[in-house]
């Protein structure tokens, strides 16, 4: 079940220099946020051609996974990487002060968890705007641990210090030699929210293979492990854009199995994110923003 699993494809920053990011931020309290997708669609092409190894990954997901034609897979590309820019636009709107509309479905499954005694995971993805979720779910029951890239821009560190100042969020950065594991493991054990994504991390972790659009797909296990090692359920919570400024929360509770080994019960966990997941991404195919070949 277990292997060594590391992202070498995946540089785990926000593209762009500092001056572009914090201006990005300035324009967005002066431009409707319409404008800039505009202007941010005549760079897809730019993207496209010099971003070989997303493109590739992109035009494979829509050939194997999603069964499409030659054209219809080019065309996708295109939408896809368009849609990645408005995601990441709509992150720095919020840093600039835009409010979205997000609307969340089973919401109760989230709250029953919040009001309990018992910590819990939030389990993300890289599909959709998940960010969106921990500035707008206002979370009064329980402190949220946020686990971060460390090595991400000091402009997007920056938006979301200010975003967070008056929260219940504390950010918990990745490290390489895995330590963070063990602050979060201290907070399930009191009682509070980690959340972190169930689909890759950075850095060298085992892996649990789970079936993914149909073939084998590694999962990072530390998640899994969390969760059985101390005995507390999960939420799978994908925020899928919906509209200029809307988006709609999907929300899935995983509970940790009460037969079986350790081992047995984080596969089974892992194989029900795998699931969840998939769901997700069908439904908003255009959303699916793992620009590597995730099957490798």
């Amino acid at each position: 079940m277990a292997e060594n699993l590391e992202h070498k494809d995946w540089k785990g920053t926000t593209d762009g220099t500092k001056w572009m990011l914090e201006a990005l931020i300035w324009l967005y309290r002066r431009l409707p946020l319409w404008v800039l997708y505009l202007v941010m669609a005549t760079w897809i092409p730019f993207y496209v051609i010099f971003g070989v190894r997303g493109t590739k990954a992109s035009f494979s997901f829509a050939r194997k996974r999603l069964k499409k034609g030659v054209v219809s897979s080019v065309l996708f590309v295109f939408a896809n990487e368009y849609k990645f820019g408005q995601i990441i636009l709509d992150r720095f709107a919020m840093y600039a002060g835009k409010e979205f509309d997000i609307k969340a479905e089973n919401y109760k499954l989230y709250q029953e968890l919040s009001e309990g005694k018992k910590g819990f995971l939030m389990l993300g993805s890289h599909t959709g705007n998940y960010e969106l979720a921990g500035y707008s779910f206002p979370e009064k029951n329980k402190r949220i641990f946020a686990v971060v890239f460390s090595g991400e821009k000091e402009t997007v560190m920056k938006g979301r210090e200010n975003l967070f100042r008056d929260t219940h969020i504390t950010m918990v950065p990745m490290r390489e030699d895995m330590s963070h594991i063990f602050e979060l493991n201290a907070q399930l054990a009191e009682g509070n929210i980690v959340s972190m994504p169930g689909d890759r991390v950075f850095g060298s972790t085992k892996s649990i293979s789970s079936t993914f659009f149909g073939e084998k797909a590694s999962f990072p296990a530390g998640p899994f492990a969390l969760c059985v090692g101390r005995g507390v359920p999960a939420v799978m919570i994908f925020v899928m854009k919906t509209g200029l400024r809307k988006y709609e929360t999907i929300i899935r509770r995983i509970d940790v199995p009460e037969e079986g080994k350790k081992s047995e019960k984080m596969q089974m966990m892992a194989d029900a994110y795998a699931r969840g997941l998939e769901e997700a991404v069908r439904q908003y195919p255009l959303q699916w923003f793992n620009f590597y070949d995730f099957w490798k």
